[in-house]
């Protein structure tokens, strides 16, 4: 079990006499709660491996992952019949070949086979089973 802790705004107490609108709207606004969370035993590896890797506290790290997990909106275009990457106003022309787009995609894939085969060295040697996991 993990405890995620972020401080909290809290509105004085003459405040809230004075005005309960005020008092309410300031409630629906979102802040940071105190929270405890029940994650499984992958789950906090995983959080402990991103709060090792980013030196961040465990709150910050939960946050983060769950915001990385959020899916984004697509940076493809379609102008004219050809898909185009929409980069952001403050950066430069990017030239790239085909041969770079394939480059990349050889060494993502490389990456990610060597992280899987990692985990299932990692998972033989603490004696987890793959089968068991799925």
């Amino acid at each position: 079990m993990a405890t995620a802790i972020e401080s909290i705004k809290r509105i004085p107490v003459a405040s809230r006499t004075n005005s309960t609108r005020q008092w309410q709207r300031a409630q629906n606004k979102s802040a940071a709660r105190r929270t405890t969370v029940a994650l499984s035993h992958e789950s906090l590896e995983i959080v402990e491996r991103y709060k090792s890797a980013c030196g961040v506290s465990t709150s910050a790290a939960i946050d983060q992952i769950i915001q990385r997990s959020e899916p984004k909106p697509s940076r493809l275009k379609n102008l004219d019949g050809f898909l185009v990457l929409d980069l952001p106003d403050d950066r430069k022309t990017v030239h790239c070949t085909l041969e770079d787009i394939k480059r990349i995609e050889d060494e993502m894939d490389r990456e990610y086979m060597e992280r899987s085969i990692s985990r299932r060295k990692n998972s033989a040697s603490n004696g987890i089973s793959t089968e068991s996991r799925q």
